[in-house]
């Protein structure tokens, strides 16, 4: 019998990929295409100079790029989850250690719900596999004939 739950699963990573791909392409696109605002958030959760956050903004934001074409591709996807969900902890850290975490409604941040939920994301994503239409099973696939 047809169920759509059981037909569909095979579909779930492929879902992950495009909306943590979606993510990632556009937090990189801004970094590199207005780089002063990610800079004065960098300067800022950091204390560091103008000069070290704009080497870092920029790098961040080519790294970005680099991980939403992997997830878009569906290309080692082993490596790059894990590392998207690192990178995602590091800038999720940082905003705590900076700031604190707070559930009072008038001073919490909601980026780190949505921080909270990218992170969860990123690793089931690493524990799934890259799933349907992917480099990652195309070359599987290749490799078994």
């Amino acid at each position: 019998m047809f169920t759509f739950s059981e037909n569909s699963k095979k579909y779930a990573p492929l879902i992950l990929r495009m909306g943590l791909a979606i993510v990632f392409l556009l937090f990189g696109y801004h970094k590199l295409v207005q780089p002063g605002q990610a800079q004065a958030e960098v300067q800022l959760l950091l204390d560091i100079g103008l000069g070290t956050a704009a080497a870092l903004n920029y790098y961040l934001g080519i790294m970005e790029i680099l991980i939403g074409l992997s997830l878009l591709l569906g290309w080692q996807i082993k490596y790059f989850a894990p590392v998207s969900g690192f990178l995602v902890i590091i800038i999720f850290g940082s905003i705590l250690w900076k700031y604190g975490f707070t559930l009072s409604p008038e001073r919490v941040d909601p980026t780190l719900f949505r921080d909270a939920g990218l992170i969860g994301a990123c690793f089931a994503l690493w524990i799934l596999g890259a799933g349907a239409w992917s480099i990652d099973e195309w070359l599987e696939e290749r490799k078994k004939r």
